[in-house]
């Protein structure tokens, strides 16, 4: 069939790539969460441990991330069929899962204050004091945008939900797999996963213990490099989604007859590369934006 071969062509190709893309965040994060200058020119034992339990939690996000890259594309050549465009369209979304399941358990067991005397904010903090608002933001809009091509590919989709038709005068032409509601319910329903838990992980991190004697304003920077990390997870995943939506869709309406569908395909390719900067965007460090103060506290930078 067209689409059995379809699938089995250029689904290993997205999968080689979506592991190529996990294995360079990986060679991205362990280069960004070395100790910078500051940190060893600190030399403080405390910040230390709370920057190397947050890095530890980091790289086994990544780790996680890429073990379920590369249980996607064991499973792929176990099933066939319908089974595995489910599977490969899911892929971006069960690697987030599994990226965002690590985060969660590193910010449950974040280390209490082993001090004698303890101090805490009588402010509660919420996630919107901990994420960047703009990255926020762009997380929610992506998994919008997953949503909008799932309901556009249920509404032109042929009856079956997976193959899109164009009839003209004396020719009818089927070409399939389109994300259409056999495949956009799936995804749509791994979009609203993916952003709602990591709005769960974003409010683990602004409730997780303070990091005692090292000032508000650095674990609050801290905090922040955690929630960008978090995000990092939700948007890559996501915008990968949506990329492969509209290369599928934007493929099988160009070989279905409709014209100027093949630009879609440009947009698609732009999407990801979209989601590949943003796996690679540098996180914040609280060394960076806080300096010690001299009471051995933190002071921001203005």
């Amino acid at each position: 069939m067209v689409e059995d071969a379809f699938w089995n062509g250029p689904a290993l190709p997205v999968l080689g790539g979506l592991v190529a893309l996990v294995v360079l965040v990986v060679c991205v994060l362990v280069r960004a969460t070395r100790p910078s200058p500051r940190v060893a020119s600190l030399g403080d034992p405390v910040r230390a441990a709370a920057r190397r339990h947050a890095d530890v939690v980091a790289g086994g996000a990544v780790a996680a991330g890429v073990l379920a890259a590369l249980a996607v594309a064991q499973a792929t050549s176990v099933v066939d069929g319908l089974a595995e465009g489910v599977l490969v369209g899911l892929a971006p979304a069960l690697v987030g899962a599994a990226f965002l399941a690590v985060h969660a358990v590193g910010e449950l067991t974040w280390p209490s204050p082993r001090t004698v005397v303890r101090s805490a904010s009588l402010q509660p903090r919420r996630a919107a004091d901990v994420a960047p608002r703009g990255q926020r933001r762009l997380a929610r809009a992506l998994g919008a945008l997953v949503l909008v091509l799932a309901a556009v590919g249920a509404l032109t989709a042929g009856e079956d939900g997976r193959s899109v038709t164009r009839v003209t005068a004396d020719v009818t032409s089927t070409a399939s797999p389109y994300p259409g509601a056999f495949y956009g319910a799936w995804l749509a329903l791994g979009a609203v996963v993916l952003v709602g838990a990591g709005e769960g992980v974003l409010r683990l991190v602004a409730q997780r213990p303070a990091v005692a004697q090292v000032g508000g304003a650095w674990d609050l920077a801290l905090r922040r490099l955690s929630a960008h990390r978090v995000l990092r997870g939700v948007q890559v995943p996501l915008a990968l989604t949506a990329a492969g939506m509209l290369f599928y869709g934007a493929n099988a309406a160009a070989r279905a007859g409709y014209p100027g569908a093949a630009v879609l395909v440009v947009v698609a390719v732009a999407l990801a590369l979209a989601g590949i900067a943003l796996a690679v965007r540098p996180a914040p460090d609280p060394d960076a934006a806080v300096a010690p103060a001299p009471d051995g506290g933190a002071r921001a930078h203005a």
